[in-house]
């Protein structure tokens, strides 16, 4: 009896904590709406999402009501990852809705909007041009809810239940106060602070306030998102460029070097592997992505050579597929390979950014470095190895070594089922390998796939890589193995 209770206690707790994910979804929904006092021609779209967002708040509420009671400390086995997975698949399905009642979606497009929307990747199926402004502030409002990433918003709520097997379970590792409803206060007040000071900057610029208000949401979600065709590029104003290009790079660093960078210790900050290897790889791929404008003939001049593609390589790194160039990556030829492995590697480890993350890449590299070494001396010298983490360095062993190996061929490995998914398609294997990459890495930029037209079995291929790069490969395969063993417990229970 005792061991039914605690059961049920267990999943009670768990529809505890989707009820506030309604009522976020919601809050988030009925938000757009206030478009309509700027904008009262499109009156009509305004019940798209008040009425969807109104009803996610009733229903959290009610099951919040149900639920009343039921806590548990610690969650079963692999129960974190459980939870991240169901509330980003629910929030998911929640978001795809009032996209659907606009009727200029059907269903699987409005499930890759509001997919592409959450990951913070910037595919879209949208026309831009003619859509409504109530419904491209709602797609940068899911790129903000999504970034600053849902489970961290609900630490702050469930900080006293299970809140911290969420925070780690969504990979925030470092702890930027003592404690954590305060490390999640603080994230988020630095996120909100780089959108607000980037909307500021965009309208002293020339961009005006709906644009500003998109745009920096976008740049610092590292979403990228636009509310025009031509993206960053329709105002062909260098400052606008750096501007984005500077929120871009602060959404991708990882939360604890923003904070020691404020706190204007900057030895820190760069004495970091992370943050050494986004600027070698930026000052390694930008002069490649120039010279290969140039060659197109893109960029009439060398000044406009460098301001678009230092640009464009920031875009790529941080994960975020602004742009400030029309058709870049169809366009693109000898400065194809660099590009892709900026989408791999991607931006920091707890930042909004996707790919296989900087830390990832920059432990990989040191691992090979020191297996090789080892060889070379033949074991004769027993060296330390460690990586630089915020001006500390962290000593590592064979078994996280082993764990980052397998974890970046894991990452590579999906990324080629998922360029074969493509091919099958009717898509060429370039296309379908940097459109594949593109998804998983959350980078959002399209070589020409993904539109309208494009196939319903190809947008789920690319959904799914969107929720496993959002994610994580690991938080999908833990979740998963948990439901498998939720499932079995109750087949036995029934069995009884």
């Amino acid at each position: 009896m005792e061991q039914d209770n605690l059961i049920k206690s267990y999943y009670m707790a768990m529809l505890k904590c989707l009820s506030y994910v309604f009522v976020m979804v919601g809050v988030v929904t009925v938000l757009p709406a206030f478009m309509t006092f700027f904008y009262r021609d499109e009156e009509p779209y305004m019940w798209c999402f008040v009425f969807p967002g109104i009803l996610y708040i009733f229903i959290g509420y009610f099951i919040h009501l149900c639920t009343e009671g039921y806590a548990v400390t610690n969650l079963k086995r692999n129960g974190g990852s459980l939870m991240v997975l169901l509330l980003w698949v629910v929030s998911i399905l929640l978001g795809a809705i009032p996209f659907v009642l606009t009727k200029q979606y059907t269903f699987v497009q409005a499930l890759f909007e509001s997919t592409s929307g959450f990951t913070t990747t910037g595919f879209t199926v949208t026309d831009v041009a003619n859509a409504p402004h109530i419904v491209l502030m709602y797609r940068s409002l899911l790129h903000l809810l999504g970034g600053v990433g849902l489970v961290l918003i609900l630490s702050l709520i469930l900080s006293k239940t299970f809140g911290m097997q969420f925070y780690m379970a969504e990979g925030h590792l470092d702890r930027l106060a003592p404690s954590l409803r305060n490390s999640a206060r603080v994230i988020i007040l630095i996120y909100l602070g780089f959108i607000i000071g980037g909307t500021i900057l965009f309208i002293i610029f020339g961009m005006p306030a709906f644009d500003a208000v998109n745009h920096a949401i976008s740049a610092v979600s590292t979403g990228g998102f636009s509310t025009k065709v031509e993206s960053i590029g329709y105002w062909h104003s260098v400052p606008i460029d750096v501007t984005a290009v500077v929120l871009m790079i602060m959404g991708a660093t990882n939360f604890m070097t923003s904070m020691l960078i404020l706190k204007g210790k900057f030895r820190d900050a760069l004495l970091n592997d992370e943050t050494l290897i986004t600027i070698f790889l930026i000052a390694i791929v930008s002069p490649i992505v120039i010279v290969q404008l140039l060659v197109n003939g893109v960029c009439q001049n060398t000044l406009s050579a460098i301001d678009n593609g230092i640009f464009q390589v920031v875009s790529l790194l941080t994960t975020t597929g602004l742009s400030t160039i029309n058709d870049f990556l169809p366009n693109v030829t000898f400065a194809m390979a660099p590009i892709l492995l900026l989408m791999i590697v991607g931006g920091n480890s707890g930042s909004t950014a996707g790919g296989i993350k900087a830390y990832r890449a920059a432990f990989g590299l040191k691992s090979i470095f020191y297996d090789a070494r080892s060889e070379i001396e033949a074991g004769r010298i027993h060296r330390a190895r460690f990586v630089y983490r915020f001006g500390k360095q962290d000593n590592i062993d064979a078994t996280e070594q082993s764990k980052n190996h397998t974890y970046i061929v894991m990452y590579l490995l999906l990324g080629l089922l998922g360029t074969f998914g493509l091919t099958l398609c009717g898509y060429t294997f370039q296309a379908s390998l940097i459109e594949s990459f593109s998804a998983l890495g959350t980078v959002g930029l399209s070589i020409g796939i993904v539109g309208p037209d494009m196939s319903n079995f190809a947008m789920f291929i690319i959904i799914l890589e969107m929720i496993i790069a959002r994610l994580e490969i690991y938080i999908v395969i833990l979740g998963g193995a948990r439901i498998v063993a939720d499932i079995k417990e109750l087949v036995a229970k029934v069995k009884k």
